[in-house]
């Protein structure tokens, strides 16, 4: 019982967290209330707003392909996802940048 949006996300949780964690639906359930309790706690009275995630989902997307990419597949990459050899070049040099910008952090911070 309880708001609506509280218990779809309880629900949601709970679903996800048996899906993925192969547990059992009481512990499931319990994990899925718990973190809607979190929720409620941190972000009571505010108003939320959930975006539809389509940069999110292009960066896991990209991610993947670059975890595929081997050197040389460049034109079956693009086959699969549906998305130009080019395109796939460029995916693979932006993920890259971002990996080793992400590994080598700012070299030129003043916070030492």
């Amino acid at each position: 019982k309880g708001p609506e949006l509280l218990v779809d996300l309880a629900d949601h949780c709970a679903q996800a967290v048996a899906d993925i964690g192969g547990i059992d639906k009481d512990r499931a359930d319990q994990i899925g209330y718990n973190i809607a309790r979190r929720m409620m706690s941190h972000w009571a009275g505010q108003i939320l707003y959930f975006p539809k995630g389509a940069l999110y989902l292009v960066s896991e997307r990209h991610r993947i392909i670059f975890a595929e990419f081997n050197g040389h597949n460049h034109a079956e990459l693009a086959r699969k996802y549906d998305l130009s050899v080019q395109q796939i070049y460029h995916i693979v040099k932006a993920v890259r940048r971002d990996e080793m910008a992400r590994r080598q952090g700012n070299l030129f911070s003043e916070s030492v």
